[in-house]
Order: structure tokens, then C-alpha cells, then sequence
């Protein structure tokens, strides 16, 4: 089943009959252009060949990337957290899909229960919690293969382009690739900015660092600390930041660069990927 809602006045007509609006709160910016849904799932396809991989959308919206998805035949999970959608999709397409699950509200709170699933990701994702969702993919899910996601472009650029915390933290688990840039034209309402697609997929398990959860908390706290504040001397940084007030963390943490011989008036920038 196609889906009707992929051009401005289509969507138009929906939201209007509805007595609707997009919603900037969840960031609704509708893709159109058919082209960018295509080459999101052609990119998918080499992550979805063991028919035991499962998939998930989060922010399903119009249904523009759901139908494609679905279309794929395989167990789907779908979040939303707008109830107009929900309904919609509900009442339509959903019912000739018993493959697929919908999870209602705020898709953080409910994304642990496909933490356990070998699972592929699609997710327009919200500008204001882009970091918030793929660092609790990456960190919570046991069993990814893979994920695509649509993220504001100065973002992509930076986490796939300069040395940061979430970009060093991304890289001890997986290769985070800038696929393409994504016109703000392709969406409807256009958004202020261009969008990108980037690409996480995780290094083999035989090439991870980190064992588990714990050890990725740990790794991120001493990443937040170290790139509190700009431009800080990591030493400063310890002593100062709100994450490294744990006098073990801190002991912890001189010990390890002091055996590395790492200067601890080093600053983060100056490090290498290796240290």
C-alpha cells in the first residue's frame, strides 16, 4: 500500500481536516522527496539480509519511511508520540502489516523494549534529542546491527568531522559515516536548516572495547569531563567539572594518564584517538 501523504498539498489537506498542526515540540518536518526515502532503505538493505534481523522507525509521522519499511517484511517497531499519527496509522495501513508493533508516547521511555533485539534503526530524530536518542541506542542495545538517522547538518558535520565528546565516544563503539546532505526542501514544512543522513554501524564484537553498560557510563563520564568547559586542561577539567566530583573517579583517572604519560596539562583536543 502506497502511502497518500508524500506531497505538500497532501499533507496539507490531512492536517487541515484534522484540525492539525505540525508540531515543532516533536520536531515535525515531513520528508517528500522520494528520492532521500529510497536511498535510506537501499542503504539499509546489506544491515536487513539474516530475515532474523528485526527493524524499528522512531517517528513514524505521515507514514512516508513506515511504508517503505514495511514493505521490507520483517518484525517492525514503530514509535510515536503524536496521537493524531497513532490513530492514523492505526486506522489505515497498520492493519495489513501483522508484522509491525506500535509503541505509543515518548519513544526514550519506550525504546528498552526492543534493547534486546537484533535490530536495525530508522529515526528522523528530534533536533533537540538527537544526542540523547543515538547515544541511548549505541549505549542500551545489546544486539544492534545497524542505524540511519536524519540529524540537523551542522551536527553530522561535526560528530563525523571534529573531535568532540559524543564523536570519541560513538568511535570506541562503532563508525559513524556522513551518507548525504538532505535540502530542507525536501521536507514539508521546510525547516530553517538543511538536514544530513549519517550511518552508525558497530565495530564485531571481537573488536569492542568496552564489555558492557557500566563500562560505557564510565567512559562517557570521562569524556563529559574532559570536554567541560573549552579548551580546558584536562587536569582542570577533573578537579572543576560537575561529572568528576567522585574523589575515586578523579584518583581513577590521574592514574591512568600518569601511566600513559600523558601530560595532564594536556587539553582533549590535543590527544590523539589512541590515548
Amino acid at each position: 500500500m502506497q502511502n497518500k501523504y508524500r506531497t505538500p498539498t497532501e499533507i496539507q489537506e490531512f492536517l487541515s481536516s484534522n484540525g492539525l498542526n505540525a508540531q515543532k515540540k516533536f520536531g515535525q518536518n515531513f520528508l517528500i522527496d522520494q528520492n532521500i526515502t529510497r536511498f535510506i532503505i537501499e542503504t539499509s538493505k546489506p544491515f536487513l539480509e539474516n530475515q532474523k534481523t528485526e527493524v524499528a522507525e522512531i517517528g513514524i509521522g505521515l507514514g512516508t519511511l513506515t511504508h517503505p519499511i514495511l514493505e521490507l517484511n520483517l518484525q517492525t517497531h514503530l514509535f510515536e508520540i503524536d496521537l493524531a499519527y497513532i490513530e492514523l496509522a492505526k486506522n489505515t495501513y497498520l492493519k495489513d502489516y501483522p508484522k509491525a508493533k506500535l509503541y505509543s508516547g515518548d519513544a526514550l521511555k519506550n525504546l528498552h523494549f526492543i534493547s534486546e533485539k537484533e535490530i536495525f534503526v530508522f529515526g528522523n530524530l528530534p533536533y533537540h534529542l538527537t544526542s540523547d536518542f543515538i547515544t541511548t541506542i549505541v549505549t542500551d542495545f545489546t544486539n544492534l546491527v545497524g542505524a540511519i538517522f536524519m540529524v540537523q547538518k551542522e551536527f553530522a558535520e561535526r560528530l563525523t568531522g571534529e573531535t568532540s565528546s559524543l564523536s570519541i565516544f560513538l568511535e570506541a563503539i562503532g563508525k559513524t559515516t556522513l551518507l548525504r546532505h538532505v535540502n530542507k526542501k525536501c521536507f514539508y514544512p521546510a525547516p530553517k536548516i538543511d538536514s544530513s543522513l549519517i550511518l552508525f554501524k558497530p565495530h564485531p564484537r571481537s573488536e569492542q572495547i568496552f564489555k558492557n553498560k557500566e563500562e560505557l557510563q564510565i567512559w562517557s563520564q570521562m569524556l563529559r569531563t574532559f570536554f567541560w568547559g573549552k579548551r580546558k586542561q584536562i587536569q582542570v577539567s577533573l578537579r572543576e567539572s560537575p561529572f568528576s566530583q567522585d574523589p575515586l573517579f578523579q584518583k581513577a583517572v590521574s592514574s591512568a594518564w600518569e601511566k600513559l604519560g600523558i601530560a595532564p596539562s594536556k587539553r582533549p583536543e590535543e590527544l590523539n584517538r589512541k590515548q
